[in-house]
Order: C-alpha cells, then sequence, then structure tokens
C-alpha cells in the first residue's frame, strides 16, 4: 500500500504543475483582455480611433474644424437637450452624440477642452436657467457656451432637404458641422466681425415686396454666421452705422433708392474719421433702375450698374433657385481678381450667376483701385429686363466689382472697400447651400474674409448623407460592445476553467 501511495504522488505533482501552468497562461491571458480594454478605453477618450465605416463618411469632421478645435484655447460647453438614448433611436440623430464625440476627443489635444452633456429638459427644466440666454431652450437644442456666450441650435437645423438637381442619395444632407463648428468659433472669438444687414428702411423690407431677395439674403446673412461673423439687422433710416458697432454692412437688393441722409451715413461709416477699416457689400436689385443717389454713392466707387441682364447659352447651367420655387439658366462666372478670392477647396466647382446686372468700373476717383472680381465668359450677351435682346456684341461681362480705398500710416495700410455684386440670386440658398455642386460660398466668404481681415473663417462642405451605409443600429452596437467587454473574456477564463478541469481529472 504504501509503495503504491509512493508510486502516484509523482502523477500528482506532474497534474498539479501542468495545472498552475495553464492557470497561470489563463490568468496572463484574461488580464491581458483586460489592460487592452483599459487602455483602447483611454485611448478612445483622447484620440478619434473609431474607424467610420460609413460610405458617406458620416462621421467625420473637415481638416478645418480640427484645426479649430486643436487651437481652440477656452473651454466649451455642450449641453443637448435631449437624452442620448433617445437621439440613437433614430435614423439621422444618431449622427449627433458621434460627431459631438469627436468634438470632444480633438478639442483634448489643444488648450481647451469641450464638455458634452445630455440632459431630458422635460424633467429638467431648471437647467435652462444656468445659460445667459434671451430667448427659451427647449426640447430638442444644443447649447453651446463658455458661460459669458452662449450660442443655441436646434437638432432640426443640422439637417436639409436638398432640392438641387446635382444632390445625390436621398436628398438628405448634414449641415451640421458647419452650424456647431461656427457657434464654437463665436463663443471663443475675444474680437468677432460684427456685419449689419440693412434688411429695412424706415421699418419697411428695403428690398421692397420682392420675397424672393429675402431668401437670398437671409442665404447671404446664414453663410456669414457659419463663417463665425455676428450678423444682425438694422434699418438705415433709424438706426446708426456706427464704425464702433459695425465692420461690415450689406445693402441687399434695395427696391427704392436711399435719402441723401442714409447715402452720409454710408459715406461715414466708410471714412471711419479718417481711419477706414470699414466695407459695404451692396447685391444690385433686377427691377430697381431709378436709384439716383445710391447710383451716385457707387461712382465714388468707380462703379456702375447697365439696366440690361447678363445671358449665356453656351457657358451656363440649370441652376435650381429655391427663391424663385425653379430652375434658371444660370451664366457660369470665373474669378478675374484671385488675390481677392484667395484658394478655393475644390477649384473644379462652378461659380453661377443668375440674372446679374453688368457693372462697369469708372475712371472718376484715382485714389480707389478698383478691379472685376467675377466676370462671364466671353459668349455671354444682354438681354433687355423685358426679355428683349439688347444691343451689343457677345463679349466678357463684369459681375462684381471690388473696389479699396486706402491709407498709409509708417507701416500700416488701413483699407475700406467697397464689393458691388450684379445680382442677389449669387447667394440663392439652393447656390449656397450646395457647396459639392457650386463654389459660390466659398467664393464670396473668401473675399469677405479678405475685405474683413478676419482668419479662421471658412465654408464647411456638407456631407449628403447616403441610404445605403454601414450603419449599426443602437442595439446592434450595445450587444458588440457587451460581446467585447464581458462575453469574450468570459468565453476565455470559462475555456480555461474547462481546460484545466479535464487536465487535472487525467
Amino acid at each position: 500500500m504504501k509503495s503504491n501511495s509512493k508510486e502516484k504522488k509523482p502523477k500528482n505533482f506532474k497534474k498539479f504543475k501542468y495545472g498552475s501552468m495553464s492557470m497561470a497562461v489563463l490568468i496572463l491571458v484574461v488580464a491581458i483582455v483586460v489592460v487592452l480594454n483599459i487602455i483602447v478605453s483611454l485611448l478612445m477618450k483622447r484620440y478619434p480611433i473609431k474607424a467610420d465605416l460609413t460610405a458617406d463618411k458620416r462621421y467625420e469632421l473637415c481638416d478645418e474644424t480640427i484645426e479649430v478645435l486643436k487651437d481652440m484655447e477656452s473651454n466649451v460647453e455642450i449641453t443637448v437637450t435631449y437624452p442620448k438614448e433617445t437621439l440613437i433611436q433614430y435614423n439621422y440623430y444618431q449622427m449627433i452624440p458621434e460627431i459631438l464625440d469627436k468634438y470632444s476627443v480633438y478639442a483634448s489635444g489643444g488648450k481647451g477642452k469641450i464638455d458634452v452633456n445630455y440632459v431630458d429638459i422635460t424633467k429638467n427644466p431648471e437647467v435652462a436657467s444656468k445659460f445667459n440666454y434671451n430667448g427659451t431652450i427647449t426640447e430638442g437644442m444644443i447649447v453651446i457656451s463658455t458661460g459669458e456666450k452662449v450660442k443655441v441650435i436646434s437638432i432640426t437645423e443640422l439637417f436639409t432637404q436638398n432640392s438641387s438637381q446635382y444632390a445625390s442619395g436621398n436628398n438628405i444632407s448634414f449641415v451640421g458641422e458647419s452650424s456647431i463648428t461656427s457657434a464654437i468659433m463665436s463663443v471663443t472669438d475675444a474680437n468677432p466681425v460684427n456685419a449689419a444687414f440693412a434688411t429695412f428702411l424706415n421699418s419697411a423690407y428695403v428690398y421692397g415686396e420682392d420675397s424672393t431677395i429675402y431668401y437670398s439674403t437671409e442665404s447671404f446673412k446664414k453663410m456669414l454666421t457659419s463663417g463665425g461673423y455676428e450678423c444682425s439687422d438694422i434699418d438705415v433710416m433709424t438706426d446708426a452705422m456706427s464704425p464702433d458697432d459695425y465692420d461690415l454692412i450689406v445693402i441687399p437688393a434695395p427696391a427704392a433708392d436711399f435719402g441723401e441722409d442714409v447715402i452720409a451715413k454710408l459715406e461715414d461709416f466708410l471714412y471711419n474719421d479718417g481711419k477706414y477699416g470699414k466695407n459695404v457689400i451692396y447685391l444690385s436689385s433686377l427691377s430697381a433702375v431709378e436709384l439716383p443717389n445710391i447710383e451716385e454713392f457707387l461712382a465714388k466707387w468707380n462703379i456702375s450698374f447697365g439696366d440690361e441682364v447678363i445671358m449665356d447659352d453656351t457657358n451656363m447651367m440649370k441652376a435650381t433657385l429655391s427663391s424663385l420655387g425653379g430652375t434658371a439658366a444660370a451664366p457660369v462666372v470665373t474669378i478675374a481678381d484671385t488675390e481677392a478670392v484667395g484658394t478655393l477647396p475644390n477649384e473644379s466647382l462652378p461659380i453661377v450667376a443668375p440674372f446679374s446686372r453688368e457693372a462697369t468700373i469708372l475712371t472718376k476717383n484715382s485714389d480707389i483701385v478698383s478691379t472685376d472680381l467675377l466676370r462671364s465668359a466671353s459668349t455671354s450677351y444682354l438681354k433687355n429686363v423685358d426679355g428683349t435682346e439688347a444691343d451689343g456684341e457677345n463679349a466678357e461681362r463684369t459681375v462684381a466689382v471690388l473696389s479699396k480705398r486706402e491709407r498709409s500710416e509708417n507701416m500700416d495700410v488701413y483699407t475700406s472697400c467697397v464689393l458691388a455684386v450684379g445680382t442677389a440670386y449669387i447667394a440663392d440658398p439652393s447656390i449656397l447651400a450646395n457647396t459639392s455642386a457650386y463654389n459660390n460660398a466659398n467664393v464670396l466668404l473668401n473675399t469677405v474674409n479678405t475685405m474683413t481681415g478676419k482668419e479662421n473663417s471658412f465654408v464647411i462642405p456638407q456631407k449628403n448623407l447616403q441610404t445605403q451605409t454601414l450603419a449599426l443600429k443602437a442595439s446592434q452596437g450595445r450587444a458588440i460592445s457587451i460581446a467585447v467587454v464581458y462575453i469574450i473574456p468570459l468565453a476565455v477564463v470559462a475555456a480555461g476553467v474547462i481546460v484545466f478541469i479535464r487536465r487535472k481529472n487525467r
């Protein structure tokens, strides 16, 4: 009996030895899995290591936004007045948490940071009272704040129905990156550029009863706001045009002439007590022809507009104009002053100028430098407003003129500018918003940036969302997360235990 028990000891020791090794390997594998999960979790909080496998790259931020976030020096709080679990249940709204996570991650690489919070404001209405905001904060809003400054965006504004014939997919576009980035730029900008839109003339719309101009004006205003400008409406008759309050005044297609007092206010604004540094943008009206005071003001800046409309049967596009509710033949124009426009993200996209008057540079004032900004093709011709063909041969026509008056002091140059454009429809909502089909938004914003000296202002392209995308539902995402974090490690543990028991019982 004793001899038999002594013979079994080496066998038990051998079982114990291999069992211990198996357990050690098991513990090591589990430890590696746990440590990798912890490392990946920490990295995801600091670096955007999630792969965007969607066909339309809907979760990616553009390079310009990333630079803004990395250069940001202030802390920003983003509050979404919807529970996160509610957002991820909807087809497109599920993008919002993923996009905002990217904002937070990229901002962490700079001096500032972005904290994103989701609240059910119906259950916690007191949340709205902590923001210094004059309006009402309700369910379905995104509040972007630094404490002192607040910008509020409706979630529905992040998506738009694109009616353009050039839109792809299901015509739903995501414009949220532009809205969110511009709001961040606005609340963190210590020296914003202020633009006043001369929307009213003695309490009436400056463009009269022409509602089509309203849409183009609002589109232009939205573009500047997205570019980081602070925009407001003024009445040119009753409001002051103080150089202390504004850097830019936009005059959208006036239907009636301005009085001499209004013209004097514009001239004083541009002169700025001899300091210059102010700007005016004038959009010509297609129908208004009796504007002697405005014409005299423009002539002082070497600018004149004819009564005819520029047409082109060769170099044109059928452009969708939401302000007119249809399509129109829009001449394709080219950039004549590349220095004023600067570099465009995509030089191949066309610039269109529907229903534009022809501009002419005068030689009246030698202290003003005027240049063609946009010009039609040599195949263009003129038509009268009533549709009859005007006299003249096919030739290049000037659509927009940029005039500058400068003064030098020591090594500094101070400039006031007047940009005159032959058509307000160059800023039609369907044209400006469709940055994948037209270059109008980039050309206009770049030119305004050059005039005002504003840096870090850009057009963020929209994303045309495609129906067929590799996107996981919220329930699928949770299932994968549970499998990776819990089920796979537990399966490894179970497999190790089974191997250990089987070897022990051999």
